[in-house]
């Protein structure tokens, strides 16, 4: 009995003594605050990522995807954006492409002999918060071109002259900021794990519906189709240009509805956490036909460091031109299975490849001893690795059909001389319509205004005769018509441009905004109509 006591006590001894040793590690570890995660700092501030979910939402039948959407709707956003950009001219004018995309030819569709134009447009797209203190993820191609961008929160909350970070073409990833605290934060998944058949979510802002603006905050559900897609997207755009293409699309397919405005949305999984940036989809008409692609996440965030630091992406090269194995490659090289990049030409001369003792026709099969996929995980991967570091690749040789190992030194796409295929925009300057809170240019109504308009005699107020369409009123109404008129801002009659001026003078950022306005047809009734906008902040 005595020998059984003294064992008790033992292990009761032990199990106190372990607790006290977890107790006192988790102190230090909070004292000297030992996060999980650490990007490369700048005297800009690294965002403050939250990496993946707390605590899983139960996916049932009942309560379907709402867990989800209740985590990580709050902090998508809506991108508006103004700027010159080239016109569509080998599409129907009523089936644009996509934002970014335009100087893109599309099957099924005739050439027109117009000569493509430049012109000032306005375009939408979206993103997500990945900080507190404001960084917000996207697509290049939603940021590109653009001198003025503007983002609606979930909430309602609008921030002007919102600040372009950099911008990468070769990934088609953007991170803007804005000049705010304690915002939402979509937490950040793993996109290497994900597996084919898992559900999926889209969450963004369609570009369309009707004169109210963009289908902000619109959830889709579906699987991921595929993984590592190349489809060519980006590479043809910027050849197009005139652009090194030197772009990695290693996308993960999905059926979940992605349309024009989506573009820079979060693609989210079962667990509420982001694992791509929806970017693109496979379309002859420009609608979604029923496959969507999005970035994924861990390359973005590669990219993220990068843009935080330099503005631009530090983008390593091993300068070789390379095609997917096929079936019948790998048989003749005798591989395991169809997997790996055939190499077909040398980027330049003094390729790293070369000098590493690569041959054309030699088959890549691994990095640092891991086996990879194809040409998008390739590209991938030498991603991971800054440039002047040495990486061994795993090849098989054309010429004995045997393993070898070539060890290659990267380097930077700027000291191959092809120029750095990075931009760094400085923030934008604020539109012509700044110094009026909503966005509007108005006029005292005389008798030439109604004689113009059509204004009856019995409408009162002030016309507007010039309007931003992305500013607080055209972001809300979407279409101004030319001769509308606004009677009444917050209960407060408006009669002239003066008492217009006084009514909008006290209107400060955040502030919420009522008005009666009111138009119709010419000869027609013009009923009063109200509307309410959130004056944006700066």
């Amino acid at each position: 009995m005595r020998q059984m006591r003294d064992s008790v006590r033992a292990r009761l001894n032990l199990l106190i003594a372990t607790f006290l040793a977890f107790a006192f590690g988790l102190g230090l570890a909070s004292a000297l605050d030992l996060t999980p995660l650490t990007i490369a700092a700048s005297d800009r501030g690294a965002p403050r990522l939250v990496i993946g979910a707390p605590d899983a939402p139960d996916v049932t039948l009942n309560g379907g995807f709402a867990d989800m959407v209740a985590r990580v709707a709050p902090a998508v956003v809506t991108v508006y954006a103004e700027g010159e950009r080239q016109v569509a001219t080998r599409a129907f004018p009523d089936f644009p492409l996509p934002p970014g995309f335009e100087d893109l030819p599309r099957p099924g569709r005739p050439e027109q002999d117009e000569e493509p134009r430049i012109q000032r447009i306005p375009w939408t797209g979206s993103g997500f918060i990945i900080s507190e203190d404001g960084y917000v993820l996207t697509n290049n191609h939603v940021a590109a071109g653009a001198d003025d961008i503007t983002i609606e929160l979930a909430d309602g909350r609008v921030f002007e002259n919102v600040e372009v970070v950099g911008r990468d073409p070769q990934t088609d990833v953007a991170l803007l900021k804005v000049r705010a605290s304690g915002l939402p934060v979509t937490p950040l998944g793993a996109s290497d794990g994900v597996r084919v058949g898992e559900w999926v979510l889209a969450i963004g802002s369609p570009g369309f519906g009707g004169i109210r603006g963009p289908l902000t905050t619109t959830v889709t559900a579906g699987i991921v189709s595929a993984k590592g897609r190349n489809i060519d997207i980006l590479n043809s755009r910027l050849r197009s240009q005139g652009q090194q293409n030197y772009a990695i699309e290693d996308f993960i397919q999905t059926d979940a509805v992605i349309n024009q405005g989506n573009s820079g949305g979060p693609l989210v999984n079962a667990a509420g956490e982001v694992i791509g940036i929806n970017t693109a989809i496979a379309s002859n008409t420009g609608s979604y036909q029923g496959y969507g692609f999005a970035v994924p996440i861990e390359l973005a965030r590669e990219v993220i460091d990068d843009l935080i630091d330099y503005g631009e992406v530090h983008r390593a090269l091993i300068g070789v031109g390379i095609n997917d194995v096929t079936a019948a490659e790998a048989q003749f090289y005798q591989l395991d299975r169809v997997a790996g990049a055939v190499v077909g030409s040398f980027s330049f001369d003094e390729s790293p490849a070369r000098l590493g003792g690569i041959e054309i026709g030699d088959v890549i099969v691994g990095v640092e001893g891991d086996p990879i996929q194809g040409v998008s995980e390739l590209q991938r991967r030498i991603r991971s690795y800054e440039p002047g570091q040495t990486v061994s690749l795993d090849i098989v040789r054309r010429s004995t059909r045997k393993r070898d190992v070539a060890r290659v030194k990267l380097i930077a796409i700027a000291d191959a001389g092809i120029g750095a295929p990075t931009v760094a925009t400085r923030a934008p300057g604020a539109s012509e319509f700044a110094d009026d809170p909503l966005g509007i240019d108005v006029r005292d109504i005389d008798g030439a205004a109604r004689r113009e308009y059509g204004i009856p005699d019995d409408v009162t107020g002030v016309v507007v005769v010039d309007s931003d369409e992305n500013g607080p009123l055209g972001r809300v109404l979407r279409q101004i018509p030319p001769g509308m008129v606004v009677a009444d801002v917050n209960g407060v009659k408006v009669e002239s441009t003066a008492d217009y001026v006084r009514a909008v003078a006290n209107l400060r950022p955040g502030d919420a905004a009522s008005l009666m306005i009111r138009y119709g047809p010419e000869g027609g009734p013009w009923p009063n109509q109200f509307t309410s906008l959130v004056i944006p902040q700066r």
